[in-house]
């Protein structure tokens, strides 16, 4: 579910072009015309999901659930602080080395390949924005600043993660998408780059679903209020977008087990909620679809509380998780599978009984 991407941006339109603004989109962004350097400038963009301090500030986070998890089980004192962060286990799989040779292709090769289809998700955005204005007059709420900016600021917010909600439902109960978020959901271990263990198609999907609806509900404030309806940011992000990413989203793919939970558990997905999603369980299979908010996921019944911790195999269904270790397959295997016709038209989900027999 997770998209690589450069997007536009574009924020109160009343500053001078040249000045720096919010960017509408939740993606990292991608500055260079040599993929090269704009690999390696990811790590130093604050508008970056791959921003080097995110990644520090995860790592912090994950000390700290140490210090935790070695009061009640000494034997990881023992054992050691870097045993518990990067365990051989997990860093030196098959599936992690999958995960870090296709994150550096898939970087290098499709870093600048998404440009056209973040243009159509903005372009859509403000042609519905455009619309809403030709049939009904701008009410011209008199709200204040302060009222407004965080309104925006949150609508956004909501709307963007429901259409990557919505676009990962589809990706789990529409047949042939699931055979391109296979790739996402082959992973036996969890690293920070199973992050960016996704397929193109997979990628596309979920630029076109955010990019529109978090671009149609910053329309729908700004018809409201007018050009007081900007976004509150911080390193040209939405600053709750920052947020997120500071408070553990690359834990998200980790062992690393830090649950939310009561209440803030049908408000927020944290790392657990995502490890669950992962887990090749079929009592876990398509729950925790959402990004940041875990709300859609109670709306719609697909959420699964992480109160309590359980024990499951990550995967899929125990069976194809092995075909999708090398970078060749992660490309063209759901192309082939879907030629074949080994599961694409098998009812509202691909994962069959013989995958539920696989993983009882």
């Amino acid at each position: 579910m997770e998209a690589l991407a450069a997007l536009v941006r574009r924020g109160d339109p009343r500053q001078d072009a040249s000045a720096p603004t919010t960017q509408e989109f939740m993606f990292e962004t991608i500055s260079g015309s040599n993929p090269a350097t704009a690999f390696v400038g990811m790590f130093a963009d604050p508008t970056n999901r791959w921003f080097a301090f995110y990644l520090f500030v995860s790592l912090v986070i994950a000390s700290c659930v140490f210090v935790v998890e070695a009061r009640r089980r000494p034997e990881l004192y023992r054992a050691g602080i870097l045993q518990f962060l990067f365990p051989r286990r997990v860093y030196a799989h098959r599936s992690a080395i999958a995960d870090y040779w296709f994150f550096a292709v898939n970087k290098l090769l499709f870093v600048f390949a998404f440009g056209a289809l973040i243009a159509v998700s903005s372009t859509t955005a403000q042609f519905a924005g455009a619309l809403l204005v030709k049939f009904a007059s701008p009410p011209g709420l008199g709200a204040p600043t302060w009222f407004v900016v965080p309104f925006t600021t949150l609508a956004w917010a909501l709307a963007m993660d429901f259409g990557l909600w919505l676009g990962h439902y589809l990706l789990h109960k529409v047949p042939i998408l699931w055979e391109f978020h296979k790739v996402h959901h082959s992973a036996e271990v969890l690293t920070p780059l199973t992050a960016g263990r996704t397929h193109p198609i997979d990628d596309a999907l979920t630029i076109i679903f955010a990019g529109f609806f978090g671009g149609v509900g910053l329309e729908l404030c700004r018809f409201l209020f007018g050009p007081d309806a900007v976004m509150l940011g911080l390193f040209q992000l939405n600053i709750l977008l920052v947020l997120f990413y500071f408070f553990g989203f690359h834990l998200r793919h980790s062992h690393i087990w830090l649950p939310y939970k009561g209440v803030w558990g049908k408000l927020l997905i944290s790392p657990a909620h995502h490890q669950v999603h992962h887990s090749s369980a079929e009592r876990h299979w398509d729950k925790n679809l959402g990004f940041i908010f875990a709300v859609w996921d109670w709306m719609f019944g697909t959420l699964y509380p992480v109160d309590e911790r359980e024990a499951f195999e990550t995967g899929m269904n125990g069976r194809e998780e092995s075909e999708y270790h090398s970078v060749l397959a992660m490309y063209f295997l759901p192309f082939l599978k879907i030629w074949r016709g080994r599961s694409p038209f098998r009812g509202p989900t691909v994962r069959t009984e013989a995958d539920k027999s696989a993983t009882s």
